[in-house]
């Protein structure tokens, strides 16, 4: 996943029988927990109070005699008396709160989880309220020239040498960097299952929610009554491919050949962009921008194009701009990719924790070798870009790959509803496409025109099918429609 991290498919089985919160505890279970009540706004604005659970954990479950390490979750209780098995609310990244990003879908105005069951929201180890939260320490700043274009091998050797130092406090803290991986993050959830005495839970995951539900199911699939994965990262998915980036940028061309207003001034979207390209990797541009109350300039290459476009493909409010932006530039407007490139210049690691998640799922040597492959054939305008600094900098993380049995098919008889949007250069229908091999009833929904962002809740069809899966009631694969993106205008001269 890209540090700047920065629908439609549904699967359905129904096998499992589900038990309630309140149902029979196990052994040492709930008095495991260290419970603190919570109050805070639901996206409705009601206030909603929940309670803060604390629970510990072993910090690598491959090491005897281990130290432990804190959870935190928040708990909401339904009003229903006749509730589903909890959700367990899984947030992407990896690496923000899920206790505050839970709250949304918990209390939504287009669907309320809370309607039907309890809702949890797990900060994941080493985020939010967890300890240690590997997002507390320094920040392992990394700092580019701006007065020079910078290429792709820059970047990546700026961003390692800021690893390499995360990477040495985080270790001399007494942290072990390699137990921060989706394998000891899906064995937390069952533990915190256990501890709540129930026997079942559903997960909602989404983006890298995703990747760790399915983690959960290879691992846990007994105790999952229920899951719904949201723009859905496959195990051996966390790189990109240069070909999935050019087939969504060949898709944003489409779009903007469909649109009679922008086609007009923009006739050829594609062929814009590559001679931009081509423009900024034999003369790069300087320009000026405004940062931070003042006025700087930068010197702007191709790799800045390349990352920008890679960085805003799936995400369809961005996307919105990106064709205007790219009229400008072809007559010598760089504002908007100078803004880019000048805070790209600057930047921070961030959370270990993300940092290891993602090193740790790595990706199996034939997607490395494709990506590669991919990347050098000219007719992949952006390359590889999407992933910088991945797979480069993971060398500096330590042995920490989970190898290629965590990125193998699996199996799974679990009801699980999929759902990807058509626009969603960063967690396509494909994905989906090749995992669900291994899923013995499902269903595939994909939500035209949505990208990333969940916008498919706009869609009264989307959120019936939701609610009947959430009751347990079967749904089928479909296609839902929603409109097409709307382009901020090109103004022209």
């Amino acid at each position: 996943m890209n540090p700047f991290q920065l629908p439609a498919t549904l699967v359905f089985v129904m096998t499992c029988s589900t038990i309630g919160i309140g149902a029979a505890q196990t052994k040492n279970g709930p008095e495991q927990i260290r419970w603190s009540p919570h109050a805070t706004t639901g996206v409705d604005g009601q206030p909603i109070e929940g309670e803060i659970g604390r629970l510990s954990v072993p910090e690598n479950r491959r090491t005897a005699n281990g130290k432990s390490i804190e959870l935190a979750f928040v708990r909401f209780r339904t009003s229903n008396p006749e509730p589903g098995p909890p959700i367990v609310y899984l947030v992407g990244g990896p690496g923000p709160s899920g206790i505050e990003n839970c709250i949304g879908p918990a209390t939504g105005r287009m669907l309320r989880l809370l309607d039907y069951c309890d809702v949890i929201g797990l900060d994941q180890r080493g985020t939010g309220l967890c300890r240690p939260n590997l997002e507390e320490g320094p920040d392992f700043t990394y700092e580019l020239p701006t007065d020079r274009a910078i290429t792709r091998a820059d970047y990546v050797a700026a961003y390692r040498e800021a690893v390499v130092r995360c990477v040495q406090f985080w270790r001399e803290q007494g942290v072990d960097l390699s137990a921060y991986n989706s394998i000891e993050s899906a064995d937390d959830i069952d533990d915190l299952r256990k501890a709540l005495g129930v026997e079942q839970i559903m997960t909602w995951g989404q983006s890298y929610g995703t990747h760790l539900t399915l983690a959960y199911l290879r691992r846990h699939a007994e105790h999952a009554a229920r899951s719904i994965l949201i723009r859905v990262e496959g195990p051996d998915h966390t790189l990109k491919l240069p070909s999935t980036t050019q087939r969504y940028l060949e898709q944003l061309h489409e779009l903007v050949a469909a649109d009679e207003t922008i086609a007009m001034q923009l006739p050829d979207f594609l062929g814009v962009v590559r001679a931009l390209l081509k423009q900024l990797a034999e003369k790069p541009v300087t320009a000026t921008v405004g940062r931070d109350g003042s006025t700087g300039s930068v010197t702007i290459g191709a790799f800045d194009l390349q990352f920008y476009l890679a960085n805003v493909l799936g995400l369809a409010y961005e996307m919105r701009d990106v064709p205007a932006a790219v009229e400008r530039m072809s007559r010598g407007d760089w504002s908007e990719l100078a803004a880019f490139a000048l805070e790209n210049r600057r930047g921070e690691v961030g959370s270990a924790m993300a940092l290891m998640m993602d090193c740790a799922s790595g990706a199996t040597p034939a997607r490395l070798r494709r990506i590669a492959k991919e990347a050098r054939d000219p007719a992949h305008l952006l390359g590889d870009a999407v992933n910088v600094p991945y797979p480069d900098v993971w060398a500096a993380c330590g042995d920490a790959d989970l190898g290629d049995a965590f990125r193998g098919p699996m199996k799974c008889s679990t009801p699980v509803l999929f759902v990807s949007g058509s626009l969603d250069a960063r967690t396509p229908p494909g994905n989906v496409d090749e995992i669900c091999a291994g899923f013995s009833n499902y269903a595939h929904v994909i939500a035209t025109h949505a990208g990333h962002e969940p916008i498919e809740m706009l869609s009264s069809e989307y959120r019936e099918l939701l609610q009947n899966f959430l009751r347990g009631k079967p749904v089928k694969s479909r296609t839902i429609e929603l409109p097409s993106p709307r382009f901020a205008p090109v103004k022209g001269e």
